[in-house]
């Protein structure tokens, strides 16, 4: 029996409404659906597990009918679906009401539900969301069936609000496989029978690395997992060091060359090192480049601190150094200084408030 284990479609989404490349990753949350009915043809699988949140919001009947046209491209499949903290089931809401294909089950009690397919050898458990806070595990104490088939549990959640999860407890419950949702990012555990298969298209730029979803066998043998990769965009963290000699127009054309893509890569940019004190970087020239989600600017200025101790002893800038500069005693004897982080930061913020202050009145001067 071959299955596919996926969650967290969040039809519906608009990320990065207001940027430009903002409609193309609209459309590629809006086709999820569409590429996993292709993809269970083409891999001919039997068990599709869509654990919580296939909508961003609770689903109009058109929303519903849209994905009714792509469970309907998959006939071989069978489908079981759970509703989760986004598209929770509300009283005589359009999802819980709905009447779905005949090879599509939606577990839609707020309690454990059970659906067997003898056929495929495996019986599939689960639970749906009727509230958007779940602080207790409805399988919590609750054993697999005792039906001669494998097990499967489905469960959208696992943080202190939705769904608390003991893994020890629920491995000890007899299930096979805990198929889960909830969290955006992959994840397998240990013995390799839970998994998260995170966001199959990323929803932010958070979300950084490879999205997909968990590909699934049962046989004789036991049960085996292979994890594919699905998105078509990528969030990426581009971490960029700066140097004294780093110029804004050296910095610009480092990134066009860098961002030159077919815009499947979306970068947050983090930049860390020195820079010359002159030098301020444009934010907004930057995020102008292209696909750039966001500028982190960690430099600090390279400022001479030798040309500062020249300065007179009742200087305001030789006494801020001194003031907020960490103590060479303590460095010497290896002692940390659980402050020195915030006073190096605001050092920095002394001497550019008190430099452009000076650099005012020299102008004034001139």
């Amino acid at each position: 029996m071959r299955f596919i284990h996926t969650a967290d479609l969040h039809i519906g989404a608009r990320p990065d409404a207001d940027r430009a490349w903002g409609p193309a990753r609209e459309d590629a949350v809006r086709h999820v659906l569409e590429r996993f009915a292709d993809i269970c043809g083409q891999e001919k699988i039997d068990l599709l597990l869509i654990v919580g949140d296939l909508f961003h919001f609770p689903p109009t009947e058109a929303m519903l009918k849209e994905a009714d046209s792509q469970f309907a491209r998959m006939p071989r499949t069978r489908v079981v679906i759970t509703a989760g903290n986004h598209d929770y089931l509300r009283p005589g809401c359009a999802f819980s009401r709905h009447a779905f294909p005949s090879n599509v089950t939606l577990l839609a009690e707020p309690c454990l539900q059970t659906v067997a397919f003898p056929e495929l050898g495996v019986d599939v458990s689960g639970f749906s969301y009727d509230t958007e806070i779940l602080r207790e595990n409805p399988a919590e104490g609750i054993r697999a069936p005792r039906s001669g088939l494998r097990h499967i549990l489905m469960l959208h959640g696992g943080d202190r609000d939705h769904a608390p999860v003991n893994f020890a407890a629920l491995q000890d419950a007899g299930w096979d496989y805990i198929a889960m949702g909830h969290i955006h990012k992959p994840s397998l555990n240990e013995a390799g029978k839970a998994a998260m298969p995170g966001t199959p298209e990323p929803l932010s730029r958070n979300e950084t690395g490879e999205h997909g979803y968990y590909l699934g066998e049962t046989d004789a043998h036991g049960l085996t997992l292979d994890w594919r990769r699905f998105s078509r965009f990528t969030y990426t963290d581009l971490n960029i060091n700066i140097t004294p000699d780093t110029t804004r127009s050296g910095l610009e054309a480092l990134l066009r060359k860098r961002l030159q893509t077919d815009g499947s890569e979306v970068c947050r940019l983090i930049l860390s090192g020195r820079r010359d004190p002159a030098v301020v970087f444009d934010r907004e020239a930057l995020l102008r480049l292209g696909p750039v989600s966001d500028v982190i600017d960690r430099t600090l200025p390279d400022y001479d601190w030798d040309a500062f101790e020249e300065r007179p002893e009742q200087d305001i800038l030789r006494r801020t150094i001194r003031a907020l500069a960490p103590d060479p005693a303590e460095a010497a004897d290896g002692e940390t200084d659980s402050e020195a982080p915030l006073r190096q930061k605001a050092l920095y913020y002394a001497l550019d408030a008190l430099l452009a202050s000076e650099n005012k009145k020299q102008e004034v001067l001139r």
